[in-house]
């Protein structure tokens, strides 16, 4: 079997080049690596043995490996090489700041957590109708290219998606653009070739509603305080709380009973800080917490530690952000999502 078909047999539906249509390289691997030498050989300066193609190839290979999955992903997104490479163009992009806190001492969210479930209100869903339950949702960090180096690349995704009572369910998701989480990232990115197929739209449905497999996973709000705990995972770390908070707040209409409960247990959980009041990236005024992620010991791992925002809204509880802060050995934004809109809706589009 070939090396492609087993990587993305081994990726399976997490694929985001499963249904790319990949043509045969026009070349031959020995030209490929005759022309990346030509194009990367320097007209001057002290004269250097050429490494065994061999050795060339190895190297590829290892550099390859070292991507992880969000690169051999990009890696069968690009598909062949152009038979005349593309000019390096100049990337526009937004190099990306973390949110800022109020408050930057580490305060136990507790007592906040508490008083805000105390005093939440209605959220604009709740008492409307309609068979459709509807988000908008917008996200960077996924798909994401990374170089050998750690310099990575995302794109900014959009996504509208309606879900029908009966579980069936459509979705709209459109490419808006490049992000970078540091100013080194940009520069590495701007200075290599941008294939059209890097776009991840050259190789996705086309934009537009399409009705995609509903979910495998039964969409039942969890019923009381003590389910919600457990969907949660409680028993997990804090940071992994936080996670599975942004699922939750992404997957259903959440009423103001569940969201004072998940506030309070959140409250109860050791590993909260509290960061007092934020603005998110869509400009919405927000209260929010953080929980560290440190790897197990004995793993190293990049990033070697992590931290998870949430941010929300101080009249109703609703989580308005969530943001997966790099803080080792790089201090960087690895991915956020905005929660733009969540109602009830008679139709889909």
């Amino acid at each position: 079997m070939h090396t492609k078909q087993q990587i993305r047999d081994l990726l399976g539906p997490a694929d985001p080049a499963r249904d790319a249509v990949v043509p045969p390289s026009p070349l031959a691997a020995r030209d490929l690596i005759l022309r990346a030498e030509d194009a990367t050989a320097i007209p001057a300066g002290p004269v250097r043995r050429a490494a065994p193609r061999r050795t060339v190839l190895v190297g590829a290979a290892a550099a390859v490996a070292a991507l992880g999955s969000a690169g051999v992903a990009q890696v069968l997104r690009d598909g062949p090489v152009p038979v005349t490479p593309a000019p390096a163009q100049p990337v526009a992009g937004t190099v990306l700041q973390p949110v800022s806190y109020e408050i930057a001492a580490a305060e136990p969210a507790g007592r906040h957590l508490r008083a805000l479930a105390a005093r939440i209100v209605d959220a604009p869903h709740e008492g409307a109708t309609g068979p459709y339950s509807y988000h908008h949702t917008k996200s960077w960090g996924s798909p994401t290219a990374f170089s050998p180096e750690g310099h990575m690349m995302s794109y900014v995704q959009e996504r509208r998606e309606w879900v029908a009572d009966d579980g069936r369910r459509w979705q709209d998701d459109r490419v808006l653009g490049v992000e970078f989480p540091d100013p080194a990232s940009r520069e590495y990115w701007s200075t290599r070739p941008q294939s059209p197929s890097a776009n991840p739209s050259a190789t996705r449905r086309p934009p537009g509603i399409a009705e995609i497999p509903p979910d495998p996973v039964a969409r039942r709000l969890p019923a009381d305080r003590a389910e919600l705990a457990r969907w949660l995972r409680i028993d997990q770390s804090a940071g992994d709380v936080a996670m599975r908070a942004y699922h939750l707040y992404s997957s259903y209409l959440v009423p103001r009973r569940t969201r004072a409960d998940l506030l309070t247990i959140l409250a109860d959980k050791p590993g909260f800080v509290w960061r007092g009041r934020v603005v998110d990236r869509a400009g919405r005024q927000g209260v929010a917490v953080t929980a560290d992620l440190v790897p197990p010991a004995g793993q190293r791992l990049i990033p070697e530690r992590a931290q998870m925002l949430l941010v929300f809204d101080p009249s109703t509880g609703e989580l308005l952000a969530h943001e997966y802060l790099e803080t080792a050995p790089k201090r960087r934004v690895l991915h956020y999502a905005l929660l733009l809109e969540a109602r009830r809706t008679d139709t889909v589009g």
